[in-house]
């Protein structure tokens, strides 16, 4: 199988974004008067906001809608610039774009959030594509055709960018959403473990390889 079109996972995988997400959720407890659970936090970073208000902090989907819009209060003004790419990751980049490989972002951040992101921090350059999320609440009957989960994201890709064969892309993430929707989708798989998920989560739910680097990611991509 050849590796022509790379999909990657922004946070935990281009950048850094520990900080900015956890002030955000932080801010957003504290506005609903929610203890926050410090043991839980690195596991934030990645799945959607709302398994994480449900899941973590027992709300309803009501209250996870009022947990999110209160997160990005704080996430849309100050905490998406409370973040940085990883080292090697401009590298990263640079090299996989001059081996002509076809380079997007498949984020479960709100699409308009990743665009920002990504020129923010020099990364718009070297891709062609973003996709992220269009639909931010749980509750809206009117926006249930809109992308919300990471599979929506990665099926968005494949539509817009006409990719007919699959098994010749590559989905680059951190956590167990990034390769469980690629898997079911015929993506090939590579799990970072620079991220925030762990060596036996990236191999439970499919990860065919894993990279301890930015590094060892483009190793593998043009080499393999």
């Amino acid at each position: 199988m050849d590796k022509r079109y790379i999909l990657f996972d922004l946070d935990g995988t281009l950048t850094d974004s520990y900080e900015g997400i956890i002030n955000a959720l932080v801010y957003a407890l504290s506005e609903l008067g929610v203890s926050p659970k410090p043991e839980s936090f690195r596991n934030v970073i990645g799945p959607p906001l709302h398994h994480t208000f449900m899941d973590v902090y027992g709300m309803t989907a009501a209250q996870s809608d009022d947990a999110v819009r209160i997160f990005r209060e704080y996430y849309d003004t100050r905490g998406k610039f409370e973040n940085h790419p990883y080292e090697g990751v401009l590298e990263m980049l640079q090299t996989l774009n001059a081996h002509d490989k076809k380079l997007m972002i498949a984020t479960s951040k709100p699409e308009h959030m990743a665009v920002e992101i990504a020129e923010h921090f020099g990364l718009s350059p070297y891709l062609c594509f973003i996709s992220g999320v269009t639909r931010d609440t749980l509750t809206d009957p009117a926006r249930e055709h809109a992308r919300a989960s990471k599979k929506d994201v990665l099926l968005h890709i494949l539509q817009s960018n006409d990719i007919k064969d699959p098994e010749n892309a590559v989905m680059v993430g951190d956590r167990a959403y990034d390769m469980t929707a690629a898997r079911e989708l015929g993506l090939q798989t590579v799990g970072v473990l620079y991220g925030y998920g762990s060596a036996e989560e990236l191999l439970g739910s499919g990860a065919q390889f894993l990279a301890q680097s930015p590094i060892e990611v483009t190793r593998y991509i043009v080499e393999s």
